[in-house]
């Protein structure tokens, strides 16, 4: 009991922290958060509560556990995909922030792209959602099955893009919904092969 409510004010004071790195901070150059300060931090969160399972050998800690990872996932992916490195949130005529031309960001990156803008729009986008595919399948073994993935996968992806055109901190763009589907599509496909073996890691 005692270690649960460790971790849990350890979580919980990390969050209020990360909240203040990225909407509080004064000084830019100390704590300006990039998407490599964010993944490193949401990293270390996942690990700590990780290792927290590997003290606790219990099915009812796992379970809390991948539901934090989901949790902490999806903040991370909010702050990548509506704050850090985004224009500020702004709500008026939208619609013409639609691109709606299939392959249009794809085939642009590849001609005129910079390696960091291919890296950013083309990998970037298909491997975005694939964390979230796999705490899925670790979760439930239906999961390993596209359908099922497709019911929880696409709708965020929709909404992201939506939301993105609506808040002008990005572009309806119908690559970026091939991309990001694609991208967990083929880890699934690969994945499901080793997921028996992946879910003794954090079960045992």
């Amino acid at each position: 009991m005692r270690e649960r409510v460790i971790k849990n004010i350890v979580i919980i004071i990390n969050m209020i922290l990360f909240f203040y790195l990225l909407f509080l901070g004064d000084n830019q150059y100390i704590y300006n958060m990039s998407y490599i300060k964010c993944l490193l931090f949401m990293s270390f969160n996942i690990l700590f509560i990780y290792f927290y399972g590997v003290l606790k050998n219990e099915d009812k800690i796992y379970n809390v556990n991948l539901v934090l990872y989901i949790m902490l996932f999806l903040y991370m992916l909010i702050s990548f995909t509506f704050i850090i490195g985004r224009p500020k949130v702004t709500f008026y005529t939208w619609w013409y922030k639609i691109q709606y031309k299939p392959f249009h960001t794809i085939i642009y990156q590849f001609k005129y792209g910079t390696l960091h803008s291919f890296l950013k729009n083309i990998i970037g986008n298909i491997i975005m959602l694939v964390p979230l595919s796999f705490f899925l399948i670790i979760k439930n073994d239906k999961f390993k099955k596209i359908k099922y993935q497709s019911l929880i996968i696409l709708p965020i992806i929709l909404l992201i893009e939506t939301f993105q055109a609506i808040t002008h901190t990005g572009t309806f763009d119908v690559d970026d919904i091939f991309l990001n589907y694609l991208g967990v599509v083929i880890f699934v496909l690969i994945f499901r092969k080793f997921a028996s073996r992946m879910r003794k890691i954090f079960y045992t």
